[in-house]
């Protein structure tokens, strides 16, 4: 990591010495002329930036001219995505352009003669249609939902991180912590778990959820672009979306010849330790529209450090694999993947409690009891979760010339979760073993455009099948075998106007469920009244409980666009009456875990969660400025709420169990009111190589039935970037220099008499960083540094399970290098012929 810092501090000294009051070249005019410094030479060349299989003009990709050891020169395609350069040297030079959305191109061109033209055709981040169906392809608000992307540099910057941590940058979106290593659940509007769903690579992410802090098994290394659509999405995606939805879609296979790849590692001092990840891609010359992908990656970290003490056994290892293989043409695309997560985890040793007294002693002095003994190692022990999950896919769309084309999906999910309890030397093996088998098809119309007037109506017809079942094997209870079957059939419409665009969606969904609660399952929830008598009958030792579902959901939203001079302003409207089926845990939870330091109650007499909501933006998006401000708020009848209850006896106000006391929560059924609104600016000054960027979230949620306030909200937060971009120069490009700061302030809404503990006192975290990125030939190499939390400011969160038992991490630093290349077979074979 020293060598590499040093090349990262060289690199950025470069940039400052060859003059920061230059300003930022990479902002020039669209398809404006960058002169050469000192250029006798009086040639021009012209590009066309296009999309590669719908050659749709791109405006606004940025192009980068190196010729020879003269600095590089910077130019924006304009409106009818043509770009120029003047005053050129007759010989060879390298051009690279780059678009959000859109994979980067590589190339290098040879300039002769008065004036030379090019055609360079960027690879779309997003699945490929025929140009029937496409009615605009630029980077205005496409949909009436609201939603923010990472992709690129800024996704570049956060690789290693769970997928929590990588979203919480984004606006409206932060974290609920785990309890153990590495773990956590993004939280969108103050959603989370079952009414968030992910999506990986178009497949509805399933695994066993029902832990609070259980952290997805998703890979973010295999994402290209993660993208979070805030607010209810069921009609397109669900019923599980009723809160969020997270996309995280690869790059897609390309689509020309080529061999490409993607190398890179990254180290981290706070939890100790580091990893690295390849990704191939190959579309071979005579095989044309073929392509494959080989990818993985692999990690390990030590325990966590608090700025006071370890947070013992945290330590992690993973590593993912995959692979694809496709077909693609104007008429048809083919392919097939496979994707391997595994996992092992330590379960922090401070959740283990032996009495009631030294919980209350824990919570009073701040930190856990015999942490004097705590270690920051790399041995995982016992207690601690090792997970498996498989995915495996097909995919196929179909061109009807005229009338749109047809998309179907067949996926696979395999989730294997075992957790190992402390237990005697003479006991091997888990003590708790989850298998989760999830068959699910997808089969989707978009028909083409009609002209509607001066408009287009686009639209997508669709439906849903999938079968899924879950197998438990222990000694103790907590959720039972069960099979589900699911349907669902959607219809989202679209009229788009110049500056209006109307959207409107339904959505029907039905699942039936049967549940088999074992013998000492059956009997201690029936004796609880916690079993609807209607749906569960005795079978043989146990019991059989058997539900049925239907639910129905819709959306309908504005966007406008309501200035001709202000071209970057849009305002938004989205209203939704959506459903959610209740899962599994909701129903039929019964007992702990070692991941879920929790005693956990569920009722199956809880029924279908019905919410009606709505939400306004405004946003501008200009040459120096993006802002951006919304208000969401949703009502819900039925709200299934995971609550704590206080517990009176021995060992209140915790519940004694085998494993010890053990706070209680279970499931309950209010009537709920949620609120909420997000403010975000990024402010780029005009000639200067100065940004600042900010966004502040506020949710606010009431229990109607109790007239108080939800439990696990997010405090207020709000966070403020500097950041100093350095001038390009012969050796790096796109530097930067940042500080940054989050403030989350004590959540003042809570229920003194069901929680544990007072929420933390409110904190302040100081982070810092710095990116560079530069050509050699036909690679491009990034390098950034990351600190967090620099003042190793000792806080707790409230949306974290840990705030219990203990600290959050303290100061950490990051380092990241990556090099990605792009060979263009085709243009290679004519060299050579040539």
């Amino acid at each position: 990591m020293s060598a590499l810092a040093g090349i990262f501090a060289h690199l950025l000294l470069s940039g400052a010495l060859s003059g920061a009051a230059d300003g930022q070249q990479g902002e020039a005019d669209a398809a404006a002329v960058q002169l050469a410094a000192s250029a006798p030479c009086d040639a021009v060349w012209t590009g066309l930036v296009v999309e590669a299989g719908t050659a749709e003009v791109i405006p606004g990709a940025l192009v980068v001219l190196r010729q020879g050891k003269a600095a590089p020169l910077y130019a924006r395609s304009g409106a009818d995505g043509r770009v120029a350069v003047a005053r050129l040297c007759a010989g060879e030079a390298a051009v690279s352009v780059t678009k959000a959305e859109h994979s980067p191109a590589r190339l290098t061109i040879t300039i002769e003669g008065a004036r030379t033209e090019s055609v360079i055709a960027l690879e779309a981040l997003h699945d490929h249609h025929s140009h029937r169906v496409i009615v605009i392809h630029d980077e205005t608000p496409t949909s009436a939902a609201a939603s923010e992307s990472l992709s690129g540099a800024e996704l570049a910057r956060t690789r290693g991180q769970g997928l929590a941590e990588t979203l919480a940058g984004i606006s409206g979106v932060t974290t609920l912590r785990g309890s153990a290593g590495g773990m956590g659940k993004p939280i969108i509007r103050g959603q989370f778990g079952r009414r968030n769903l992910i999506v990986v690579d178009g497949v509805r992410h399933e695994g066993q959820d029902w832990g609070i802090d259980h952290a997805p098994e998703v890979d973010p290394y295999g994402a290209d672009r993660i993208t979070v659509i805030k607010g209810a999405g069921t009609t397109r995606f669900g019923a599980k979306a009723i809160g969020g939805v997270v996309l995280l879609e690869p790059r897609p296979l390309p689509r020309q010849p080529s061999l490409r790849a993607e190398l890179g590692t990254v180290g981290a001092s706070n939890p100790l330790g580091g990893g690295g990840s390849a990704r191939i891609d190959y579309a071979p010359l005579k095989g044309r529209g073929l392509a494959l992908r080989v990818e993985g990656n692999m990690a390990r970290h030590r325990a966590t450090m608090t700025p006071e003490y370890a947070l013992d056994n945290t330590g992690i290892a993973t590593w993912n694999a995959g692979a694809q293989v496709g077909y693609a043409s104007e008429a048809i695309d083919l392919g097939v993947g496979y994707r391997v997560m595994r996992a092992r985890g330590g379960i922090c040793t401070c959740l283990r409690i032996s009495t009631p007294e030294e919980f209350a002693r824990g919570l009073a002095r701040g930190r856990p009891a015999g942490v004097e003994a705590y270690r920051a190692d790399f041995e995982i022990e016992r207690a601690k979760q090792e997970i498996w999950h498989h995915m495996a896919l097909a995919r196929a769309r179909v061109s009807l010339g005229g009338a749109g084309e047809i998309h179907g999906l067949y996926s696979f999910q395999f989730n294997q979760r075992e957790e190992f309890e402390v237990v005697r030397q003479s006991v091997s093996g888990p003590q708790l073993s989850f298998g989760l088998a999830t068959h699910a098809g997808e089969l989707r119309f978009e028909h083409r455009k009609v002209e509607v007037g001066q408009g287009a109506l686009v639209g997508t017809l669709g439906g849903t099948v999938s079968h899924q079942r879950n197998t438990f094997r222990s000694a103790a209870t907590l959720i039972p075998d069960y099979y589900q079957k699911s349907w669902a059939l959607y219809d989202v419409e679209r009229l788009v106007f110049e500056r209006v665009e109307l959207e409107v969606g339904a959505r029907y969904e039905g699942m039936a469920r049967v549940a088999e609660l074992r013998e000492r399952d059956y009997l201690g929830q029936l004796a609880g009244g916690r079993l609807d008598p209607r749906a569960c009958v005795a079978s043989g030792a146990g019991g059989v409980c058997s539900h049925g579902f239907h639910t129905l959901s819709g959306t309908a939203g504005l966007l406008a666009r309501p200035s001709k001079r202000l071209a970057g302003l849009t305002w938004r409207t989205h209203a939704h009456s959506s459903a959610r089926i209740p899962s599994i845990d909701e129903q039929f939870m019964n007992g702990a875990a070692p991941s879920f330091p929790i005693l956990g109650l569920g009722d199956s007499r809880i029924g279908v969660e019905r919410s009606w909501g709505g939400e306004m933006a405004l946003a501008y998006d200009g040459d120096w400025l993006h802002a951006e401000v919304a208000a969401f708020s949703t009502y819900v009848d039925d709200y299934i709420y995971f609550v704590p209850q206080q517990q009176e006896g021995q060992c209140a106000p915790l519940s004694c169990t085998a494993r010890g006391p053990l706070p209680v929560f279970a499931f309950t059924r209010i009537d709920a009111l949620f609120g909420g609104g997000e403010a975000r600016v990024q402010l780029k000054a005009p000639r200067l190589p100065l940004a600042i960027m900010g966004d502040a979230a506020w949710v606010r949620g009431q229990d109607l039935s109790a007239s108080a306030p939800l439990a696990l909200l997010p405090a207020d937060r709000y966070t403020l970037a500097g950041r100093y971009l350095l001038a390009a120069s012969k050796g790096s490009a796109r530097a930067y220099v940042e500080i940054n700061g989050t403030a989350v302030a004590r959540q003042r809404r809570f229920q003194a008499a069901l929680d544990f503990a007072p929420p933390p006192p409110a904190y302040v975290l100081l982070g810092a960083g710095a990116g560079v990125e530069w050509m050699a030939g036909s690679e491009l190499f990034r390098l950034s540094l990351v600190g967090t939390n620099l003042l190793n400011q000792r806080y707790r969160d409230f949306t974290s399970l840990l705030r219990y038992f203990a600290d959050e991490p303290g100061w950490g630093v990051q380092l990241r290098f990556a090099v990605d290349f792009d060979v263009a077979l085709e243009e290679k074979a004519k060299r050579r012929a040539s």
